[in-house]
């Protein structure tokens, strides 16, 4: 079998011939980013053959100068038979971020937790009564008031003696009734403090965020988020459709998701100075692509008529049986989706809004993310729906993106007159890169002050050093070159992916407020939820129109609504038969098959519309007529 080499990290692995390179640098171990999810659409898991040859698909997207140089994508790229030299230059590469702060989440009072906790005491085993420890464990349970049935996992019986015979039969037992029948989650010997931990994660398709809580105090004691690891594997849930479709594809991914939740989960537990073990109940919501591929579950008819999920109400599972490595018998709660599309991240989200109120006002939920969802309505009607965002708002798909995380442009302003910019950066240090945040305010600034015009051009003929060409394209220059610093720059192509990102969540709004007769000026409240953190500058965002042209006091932040709504759904059982509710009454409807939503998206493919009469406060503070 032909052997192939990587460089510079000297890995090998021996593979048959006709496999491609991208599936030959997974098995080696190999980080390479494969954003369209290896359909050779995107010409960016590019590769460089020092030795050997491969056979190359004619049909292969690739720069021109790329091809120059010897570049070719790994996608289309296919083991010849011989021993190959294969170089992967830095820029192919992932970086899935640092383990960094995430959200900040109010806490609620408990009230119905997925798990009890039971403390009693066991007495030590009699020859004479014939009792095994289980028989002795229930026993002790039913004389504290349990039932005489209680499940007991074998994960659980596998640690049963050494915890009645650590403490004088001192024990703490978690009990989960959540799957219709009480079962036992952990023994624990002695009076373990805390007891009662969970973990609420937000599965989102660019970024895994995870809380950590003490469910019977409500006390959220570490957060943690990172880059989601299967960005190398797509950039978005087609993407990572397609990817799941490969030999090997769809293991990767849930192995992917796992390790991301699994990272966070030991940060937390670290951070808290607890043992991830002592975890005994867990939340999980993701749109239904993430649900999926984290159960290991085939997506590929999500996006085939009559795009019907596996599942949308899912099971509650057992830790031990999905992956996650906490104790494992501890129940995972998946948030249930609602359509194709529309997952468990959108009813766990609406739960922080009063979408889950008895409120007759009209309101407006919107998650701005690679996903994005909308929900409107009141207590009579729900209707929702999700449209293909793309990543660029949580900094994917931006040259110098990256997510709110330390070193990132989260706000800046443009001077009309020189077009000089001012910017804060988060944390201490320089600028590595800019967020979603910054993104939004850097647009907006260059459209309002001229230097930008409505179809998204940056100004080259006014004297700036900040625009600089790059042959048919330009870029503005935020740091270094001239100016110091670490690169950070803007090109018109990130403009372009971040008028296409607004102009989808627009359109799906749109399209919602044109069904059931009314107009923005019509909503009493809209909810904005993202990975914004607390910098998402309002005007701006209405600026490049994102967000309607209407009084800016009918704008709500709620954050990471998924995460917040995650750990409500940890600790209150309320809340889960809220939830439960909500995803009934929602009707989801399929943009794509509505021909006004793409009229309403070609429509927004403009800063801020083509419709001036929609942003009229924009349109009298822009630099240059609206037409």
């Amino acid at each position: 079998m032909p052997r192939i080499s990587f460089l510079p990290s000297g890995r090998t692995v021996e593979i048959g011939e006709g496999m491609d390179l991208l599936d030959a640098a997974r098995r080696a171990g190999e980080d390479l980013a494969a954003p369209c999810g290896g359909n050779g659409t995107c010409g960016k898991c590019l590769v460089r053959v020092v030795a050997g040859t491969v056979k190359i698909d004619a049909t292969a997207v690739v720069d021109p100068e790329d091809a120059a140089a010897g570049y070719t994508p790994a996608c289309r790229s296919y083991v010849a038979g011989v021993d190959c030299v294969i170089e992967i230059p830095e820029r192919s590469r992932t970086n899935t971020g640092e383990v960094s702060a995430g959200d900040e989440i109010e806490p609620v009072a408990p009230d119905g937790a997925l798990v009890r906790t039971v403390d009693c005491v066991v007495p030590p085993p009699d020859g004479e009564d014939g009792l095994s420890d289980l028989g002795r464990l229930n026993r002790a349970l039913a004389a504290g008031g349990m039932g005489p049935d209680i499940e007991c996992p074998l994960p659980v019986a596998r640690s049963l003696a050494g915890a009645l015979r650590g403490d004088e039969g001192r024990i703490s037992v978690a009990i989960t009734g959540e799957s219709g029948r009480d079962r036992i989650v952990r023994v624990a010997a002695g009076r373990p403090a805390p007891t009662g931990l969970g973990i609420a994660v937000d599965l989102g398709t660019t970024t895994v965020a995870v809380a950590l809580a003490d469910t019977q105090s409500g006390a959220v004691l570490s957060i943690k988020s990172a880059y989601n690891d299967q960005i190398a594997m797509g950039l978005d849930v087609i993407s990572r459709i397609n990817y799941a479709g490969r030999q090997g594809g769809l293991e990767a991914l849930r192995t992917a998701a796992l390790t991301a939740i699994n990272r966070l989960v030991r940060a937390a537990a670290l951070e808290a100075r607890i043992d991830a073990g002592g975890i005994t109940s867990a939340v999980i919501s993701g749109n239904t692509v993430m649900t999926h591929l984290a159960l290991g579950l085939d997506p590929e008819h999500i996006r085939l008529a009559p795009y019907t999920p596996t599942l949308l109400d899912v099971p509650v599972y057992r830790a031990g049986e999905i992956g996650i490595e906490i104790a494992p018998g501890a129940p995972v709660f998946f948030s249930p989706c609602v359509g194709s599309y529309v997952g468990g991240d959108t009813t766990a989200g609406v739960l922080c809004t009063e979408l889950a109120s008895d409120a007759e006002a009209i309101s407006l939920f919107i998650d701005v993310g690679t996903n994005g969802e909308v929900v409107i309505g009141n207590r009579d009607f729900l209707i929702t729906c999700a449209c293909s965002a793309g990543p660029a708002f949580e900094g994917g798909g931006i040259e110098y993106g990256m997510r709110a995380a330390p070193g990132a442009i989260n706000s800046v302003r443009v001077d009309p007159a020189n077009g000089e910019p001012s910017f804060s950066i988060l944390g201490d240090g320089e600028a590595r890169g800019i967020c979603g945040s910054g993104m939004i305010d850097l647009v907006a600034q260059l459209f309002l002050s001229g230097w930008l015009d409505p179809a998204g051009r940056l100004d080259r003929t006014r004297d700036t050093a900040r625009i600089a060409a790059e042959g048919r394209r330009a870029l503005y220059i935020l740091a270094g070159g001239p100016f110091g610093g670490a690169p950070v720059h803007v090109s018109e192509i990130d403009i372009e992916n971040i008028v296409r990102a607004k102009a989808a969540i627009h359109a799906a709004s749109a399209l919602m407020l044109g069904n059931i007769g009314i107009s923005f000026n019509d909503i009493a409240r809209i909810y904005i939820a993202g990975g914004f953190g607390r910098t998402l500058d309002i005007e701006n965002a209405v600026a490049i129109g994102l967000l309607p042209d209407i009084p800016r006091e009918r704008f709500s932040y709620v954050g990471n609504a998924s995460l917040s709504g995650s750990y409500r759904l940890l600790v209150s059982g309320k809340h889960r038969a809220s939830q439960r509710d909500l995803a009934r009454r929602m009707t989801y409807i399929d943009p794509g098959g509505d021909p006004r939503y793409m009229d309403h998206y070609t429509a927004a493919l403009f800063l801020p519309h083509t419709d001036r009469s929609l942003f009229p406060s924009i349109a009298r503070r822009a630099a240059r007529p609206l037409r």
